[in-house]
């Protein structure tokens, strides 16, 4: 199953401006909100309610601190968090996966995938 939901943490207008008109394509048929959350409760609460696939946010806020990112891994395992650094134009991509390792080969995969 494809991406269908993105809930977008707006950092500025102009990114989230920029951020939208990329994603608005009638190709993509994504569902797009904009969050209202101003702290980590806030937004477990909202995602529960809006159940996106990918939550993108800006580098500078406080919600990308790592112990938030690992805290909305672990509750919401399937969630992909897009950090968007506003200078440098990196996106960095946070995704919980879980492997089971059952031979050596299986580590191998892992690290040279």
């Amino acid at each position: 199953m494809g991406i269908s939901c993105f809930l977008i943490m707006p950092q500025n207008s102009l990114l989230n401006h920029a951020i939208t008109s990329i994603l608005v394509n009638p190709t993509f048929n994504l569902k797009l909100a904009n969050s209202q959350a101003a702290n980590g409760v806030e937004l477990i609460r909202e995602i529960g309610l809006v159940r996106p696939d990918v939550i993108l946010i800006g580098e500078t806020m406080p919600l990308e601190q790592r112990e938030t990112l690992s805290h909305l891994l672990m509750s919401f395992p399937e969630l992909k968090i897009i950090v968007i650094s506003e200078e440098t134009n990196w996106l960095h991509v946070f995704h919980k996966k879980d492997w089971l390792m059952t031979q050596e080969s299986d580590l191998l995969a892992l690290v040279c995938s």
